[in-house]
């Protein structure tokens, strides 16, 4: 117990990289969920899905915010080890 109360922390994949080398990871993690949320969204605005595919495409999108909410924790985790 004792040895997990003094444990190291764990690193983060970003402490090695320059603040604009995290910019551009930042973008990159950033730009796929955020164009298939767009994708998706178009879709169920102009109707062009059939109805049986309204479920997938939904779960599609949670799966996408999912992504983002994960990258929020990854920028928070980054940002409290950096101050």
């Amino acid at each position: 117990m004792a040895d997990t109360l003094h444990a190291t922390p764990e690193r983060h994949p970003w402490d090695e990289l320059s603040a604009e080398q995290v910019l551009e990871q930042l973008v990159y993690e950033l730009y796929g969920p955020l164009s298939a949320l767009g994708i998706d969204i178009d879709r169920i605005v102009n109707g062009t899905f059939e109805d049986e595919e309204l479920t997938e495409l939904l779960t599609h999108m949670r799966d996408r915010v999912s992504d983002l909410s994960r990258l929020v924790v990854a920028i928070k985790r980054y940002n409290a080890q950096k101050n």
